[in-house]
């Protein structure tokens, strides 16, 4: 009879906690918007009233007490309302991946005043999927129902030239040498010119495909040049461990230019990694979907033959000459926000974003608070950012990039979601 009741007992424990973990179950996802970036700060609700998560920098969200059959609706302020009704197979499981489309802007043109922004180039039939910007002009993929059209612009935005393509091209690609491409899913394209006429590049056109496979082994271990070197990177250890190398051109020599690591949370995986309790299966799911979530960010950028390595993760900024010898090393600061208890942690309104004006050899990056943008202009030798430009008028701007002062991006305009090219002086 003991026993039989000490069966009764464990089983109805068990049970127990069946029930316990059903009513605790959890669902996690991913919100983004329709460009497949992570959105930030989106209010998650369930029943439609109940505030239940708000999503993280990396658009993460988690429910914990879910049960199928229950309506989650994202919303924030920038975006149109989703609803989402959580399944059986989403608790506990795969994360899943919620998609939300900007709110539709009417944006009316107006006499440009207090160097406000101003569309550059906007076609009202084509919408802009990809730009880059180089020393002859700004190269553009402009999309219209089932056509896609490829135009070099002047900084002036005259069209030098226009080339019809295949609308399977999404991306358009500077590559270190300078050189533009045409992407699409399983191919690439360089651009060439037939030849010059009077000083001037006459018709556009594309070289012979080659797969895309092929295409990023031969540029995407490559990130900048100099005359001498170029240089390579790699992440080790699920992205906390960086490395840039120099290799010469004829790749018969190779050296390390810097190695980057962040040792505290290398550790913390480590420790987490061999624990007798075991890895926590979920964060090592979550790194091997998602794997850049922790990746470390410490970009380098070649101007003028010369390297400069913004290293993040150590605070400092080091500046290399052409052929890899350190030649100085400054204070990196801007990024980082002391916290009540005084230590120092990364301002969660950087976005471990950067981008270079390469004419005028400056670096900016920009904090972003609920979608709405400022930008900062970095102070090299201090490692400090001073705020230049409030761009809360155009919330979750696109492909921002700075040539010779002038910063350009992409944002919605009209009733029909086409996007224009935007353009503001930097004072």
């Amino acid at each position: 009879m003991k026993r039989q009741t000490i069966l009764l007992v464990f089983f109805g424990l068990v049970f127990a906690m069946q029930a316990l973990a059903q009513q605790h179950a959890i669902v996690q996802g991913i919100c983004s918007n329709e460009y497949g970036k992570a959105v930030e700060n989106v209010s998650v609700y369930v029943r439609d009233s109940q505030l239940i998560a708000i999503t993280d920098e990396n658009g993460c969200f988690s429910y914990t007490h879910a049960k199928a059959g229950d309506q989650l609706r994202f919303a924030h302020m920038a975006y149109e309302p989703v609803f989402y009704t959580i399944r059986e197979e989403d608790l506990n499981g795969k994360p899943v991946d919620i998609t939300i489309k900007t709110k539709s802007h009417e944006l009316h043109e107006a006499e440009v005043t207090a160097n406000a922004p101003h569309i550059a180039f906007d076609n009202p039939v084509m919408s802009i999927l990809d730009y880059v910007i180089c020393d002859d002009g700004i190269y553009m993929l402009a999309y219209r129902r089932k056509n896609s059209t490829l135009l070099h612009l002047s900084f002036d935005m005259d069209t030098l030239h226009e080339l019809k393509i295949s609308s399977e091209y999404k991306n358009v690609f500077k590559d270190f040498y300078g050189f533009v491409h045409v992407i699409s899913a399983d191919k690439a394209c360089q651009v060439g010119f037939s030849g010059f006429s009077e000083g001037k590049k006459r018709e556009m056109y594309l070289f012979p495909p080659i797969s895309l496979s092929r295409f990023y082994e031969l540029y995407g271990p490559i990130i900048t040049a100099s005359d001498s070197v170029v240089i390579t990177g790699r992440y080790a250890f699920y992205g906390l461990e960086q490395y840039y190398y120099c290799v010469t051109p004829t790749a018969d020599t190779m050296y390390l230019l810097h190695h980057i690591v962040d040792e505290e949370r290398r550790d913390d995986l480590i420790y987490m990694l061999q624990s007798k309790a075991g890895p926590d299966k979920f964060t090592l799911y979550m790194l091997s979907i998602y794997p850049k979530l922790n990746y470390i960010f410490n970009p380098i950028f070649g101007i003028g033959n010369k390297f400069y390595l913004f290293a993040y993760t150590d605070c400092e900024t080091l500046v290399f000459d052409a052929v890899g010898n350190e030649l100085e090393r400054h204070p990196l600061t801007f990024h980082m926000l002391k916290k009540w208890n005084g230590k120092m942690e990364p301002d969660k309104r950087w976005k471990k974003k950067m981008m270079a004006d390469e004419a005028r050899k400056e670096f900016y990056s920009y904090f972003v608070n609920d979608g709405l943008y400022t930008l900062m202009h970095i102070d090299l030798e201090t490692g400090t950012a001073s705020p230049i430009m409030d761009l809360s008028g155009y919330p979750f701007a696109e492909m921002m990039r700075v040539h010779n002062g002038t910063l350009y991006f992409l944002y919605p305009t009209g009733v029909n979601r086409r996007q224009a090219l935007y353009q503001v002086r930097i004072e």
